[in-house]
């Protein structure tokens, strides 16, 4: 079948962001014809159609990535503004491989987990309303990494997080709308931030459109408000990158969310904060300027972000506030990666985005699995179930072994390639050195929780609570058996993902043709 029967040229970049949308109102209209017709909505009608619309939105976004890798970028525009003012104030939208890699996995995970909701929603009376906001979820983080211009990013960059924060509050318990209302809050001005931020960029440089920005501000790059403008950049994308010191919401929201919904916030949600504080700084600032070297900072926050989360995941008794903090350490890693300021680092963060996007997802989800089995998240519920459930055990261990980084697990690579990209600088620049033996000690602090969890599920005595567990529903299973075999295969056969990742390291690295396609794109 040809790739031309899927790509439309006119739309081609846009359409990883309308398919996901307008599924999402198939359902929502669906649903409604239904219940005016005073009948109940079917039992499978929301799942169905949100796992399809995953489903073409995951296989535009790979026919999409062959474009891009075959052709180059692909971009997108439309301006309402008139063609004299096409250039400031048009809406661009381009990808490129980092960009084609994100909204493929986004699109993976959101369609892994409107399967497994099947199975884990089961009697839930508001399905219509909770695939509808998955989908839109997705839809705006497909549109933050492929936006063009400041003013397209913030309206999806708002659109993922108004769709995030309801969802942590879908159960409508205190629990959820606690952390629903601290997240919505530390959002709020993290928001403001980037908002104060783009309006000063636009200030300096007259104009939106990332590409004449890039331009602008790098003719000038001693600007002495360039330091305020990437720190107000940095805490902004921050809060929703769960970067420490503003990641007070995460661990209250994800263990509150339906389990599906924790995936998708640990697993790929936090990422867009990342892909914002990197994309845009790389993009707009030198790497090294007159007043300020932010990679620098980045490695800074990247330790305190590891060190803070490995020392509260220590303390937990409950599994998904473990595992919360856990992704918070795990964010310090990534961003590690790219605070080396090298390719390889690029490369290597890319890598690292995949596979822990795959193994805090499964883990989320095995943790939905035992909770929806016994009703409990507290650890010392929790021992011995493996027993009691093998197969969610089983894929549990096999999540925990990847984020321990033990081979033949894809996070054995992702850790070992960070570490390494880390050594690489230091072996010219002894402060990075430093860095990278800080990191090592990180990796072996997290050990010390990676175990106990895995103790307390597989080689502890069943309690009492335990005993009551059951087999899980197939779609949980089957939600859980994808990404298991995927940090396997990728473990065992890591070349296709790396050499993916690999280009998509140096797109973002080496983004002048990046720059080049935003401008022409939103030339008059």
């Amino acid at each position: 079948m040809q790739l031309d029967l899927f790509i439309i040229p006119e739309l081609s970049t846009v359409m990883p962001v309308l398919l996901p949308v307008l599924f999402a109102l198939l359902v929502a209209v669906l649903s409604e014809i239904v219940l005016f017709t005073k009948n109940r909505v079917p039992r499978g009608l929301p799942d169905f159609i949100a796992v399809i619309g995953f489903g073409f939105t995951f296989l535009y976004s790979y026919l999409l990535g062959l474009e891009v890798w075959n052709n180059g970028i692909q971009t997108f525009v439309w301006s309402w503004a008139g063609e004299s003012f096409g250039g400031p104030l048009g809406v661009v939208l381009a990808a490129d491989m980092f960009s084609v890699m994100l909204m493929g996995l986004f699109s993976f995970m959101g369609l892994v987990v409107s399967i497994y909701s099947f199975g884990y929603m089961k009697g839930e009376s508001r399905l219509p309303q909770y695939y509808v906001l998955l989908l839109l979820m997705v839809a705006g983080m497909n549109g933050v990494v492929i936006s063009g211009d400041l003013f397209t990013l913030f309206l999806f960059y708002e659109t993922m997080g108004l769709s995030s924060f309801i969802l942590v509050a879908f159960r409508r318990n205190w629990e959820g709308i606690e952390a629903a209302i601290k997240y919505l809050m530390m959002s709020a001005i993290g928001s403001t931030l980037i908002l104060y931020s783009s309006s000063f960029l636009y200030g300096l440089t007259g104009t939106l459109n990332l590409g004449a920005m890039s331009v602008a501000i790098q003719s000038s790059p001693s600007n002495p408000m360039i330091p305020i403008l990437i720190a107000l950049l940095i805490a902004g994308f921050g809060v929703k990158g769960a970067i420490v010191p503003f990641a007070a919401w995460l661990a209250d929201a994800h263990p509150a969310a339906p389990s599906g919904i924790s995936a998708m916030l640990s697993g790929v949600v936090i990422k867009v904060g990342i892909y914002g504080i990197i994309r845009v700084n790389t993009l707009l600032f030198p790497m090294t300027t007159q007043y300020f070297n932010w990679p620098l900072l980045i490695g800074i926050f990247a330790l305190v972000t590891m060190t803070a989360g490995n020392l509260w995941a220590l303390t937990q008794k409950d599994l998904k506030r473990m595992l919360a903090y856990s992704s918070i350490a795990q964010i310090g890693f990534i961003l590690f990666a790219f605070g080396t300021a090298t390719e390889f680092g690029y490369q290597t963060g890319a890598f690292y985005i995949v596979s822990h996007a795959l193994t805090k997802g499964l883990l989320f989800l095995c943790a939905g699995a035992f909770l929806h089995s016994i009703g409990s998240r507290n650890l010392d519920d929790l021992q011995g179930i493996g027993k009691k459930m093998p197969i969610a055990g089983a894929f549990f261990a096999i999540g925990i072994l990847s984020l321990m980084g033990m081979p033949p697990m894809a996070g054995f690579y992702a850790k070992f390639l960070i570490l390494a990209a880390g050594a690489e600088v230091g072996l010219t620049n002894g402060l990075y050195m430093a860095f990278t033996l800080i990191a090592i000690i990180n990796a072996i602090i997290g050990l010390g929780y990676y175990l106990r969890m895995l103790t307390t599920v597989w080689f502890k005595p069943v309690s009492a609570v335990s005993e009551k567990a059951h087999r899980s529903h197939p779609a949980i299973i089957f939600g859980m058996f994808v990404l298991g075999v995927a940090l396997l295969v990728i473990g065992v056969y890591p070349a296709p993902i790396y050499s993916i990742t690999e280009a998509a390291g140096s797109a973002l690295y080496n983004f002048g043709d990046l720059v080049l396609q935003i401008l022409s794109a939103g030339a008059p």
